[in-house]
């Protein structure tokens, strides 16, 4: 007889509850990453660091052992990890919290190319409107958080690299899943993220500085709530269509954007609510249309609108 404990994680609205439970995790861990005061390079190193021990810790304890053949075939994703790591934590404590998850959120739309030429996904209209509205969407957020002290045109031009090196990481990680399990792949990634990360915090400053304890606390925290966020997700695609979990990702903006507007006053005006909204629907809209054939089985690859 199942315990009740049990029974909740085989209840039908678990994974649901699981999604929903994620997009929060990963909207606290961007609201820490902009209190944090280590330079967003650095605290991509340390956060990076402690996920890399966790994850190895977890997978040694599961039997696993680390190979160098697992490592080269994570080395794509784990590049493309530590530098989206870096960017996007630098992007957030730069510019309003609501551009930068804004800007982030558009992966799936420049994931396109990908899906049509490797996964054979077709292109109708609908979705081609359905793009350039999330992207006007995306302009106008951007130009009215503008008006905004805490908008920086630096930060939003590092979350749009950021954003790509996430779609690397989409790709990296759907050809390393087909050889790697989830946990090793995970363990492989973020040790390889390591060394992309500590480069990024030697080039842009004077070398790694020393952390303080708080700031060390801030790190281990982001490596475990939006890594937790990262792990329910996983779960939870295993059960449900991939439309609705990439549709219930996009609650990070929401959620994201008024945190910052009640812990860091960053103030949003009508005009970016309004935008905001045009690239909610636009881009729900446009997973919903996604055939379910033309994306990666959605147990193996996680969806990761932020870190």
């Amino acid at each position: 007889m199942p315990t009740r404990a049990e029974g909740l994680f085989e209840h039908r609205l678990a994974p649901i509850a699981g999604a929903v439970l994620a997009t929060l995790f990963w909207s606290v861990g961007n609201l820490m990453a902009k209190a944090s005061d280590l330079p967003g390079p650095q605290l991509a190193f340390w956060r990076v660091l402690f996920g890399a021990v966790i994850y190895q810790a977890i997978f040694r304890a599961r039997g696993g052992r680390m190979t160098c053949a697992a490592l080269r075939i994570a080395v794509v994703g784990g590049t493309a990890f530590g530098l989206s790591s870096a960017l996007l934590f630098t992007a957030l404590q730069t510019s309003s919290v609501a551009s930068v998850t804004i800007i982030t959120a558009l992966q799936p739309v420049f994931l396109l190319p990908y899906a049509v030429r490797r996964l054979g996904e077709r292109v109708d209209t609908a979705r081609l409107v359905l793009t350039g509205l999330a992207l006007t969407g995306t302009i106008v957020t951007v130009l009215a958080a503008s008006s905004s002290g805490s908008w920086s045109l630096f930060g939003d031009v590092l979350a749009f690299i950021g954003m790509f090196a996430g779609c690397t990481y989409f790709v990296g990680t759907k050809y390393a899943r087909a050889t790697l399990g989830a946990i090793e792949y995970q363990a492989a990634a973020l040790t390889v993220a390591i060394a992309v990360a500590f480069a990024g915090a030697l080039v842009t400053g004077p070398g790694l500085v020393t952390p303080t304890v708080g700031d060390l606390w801030w790190a281990l925290l982001i490596a475990i709530i939006p890594g937790t966020g990262h792990l329910l997700m996983i779960w939870s695609q295993k059960q449900l269509p991939v439309s609705t979990t990439a549709t219930i990702a996009l609650d990070v903006v929401v959620l994201s954007s008024i945190g910052a507007a009640l812990l860091f006053g960053q103030e949003l005006v009508p005009v970016q609510v309004a935008g905001m909204a045009l690239v909610l629907v636009a881009l729900a809209l446009y997973v919903r249309r996604s055939s379910a054939e033309a994306i990666p089985d959605p147990g193996e690859i996680p969806v990761t609108p932020g870190e």
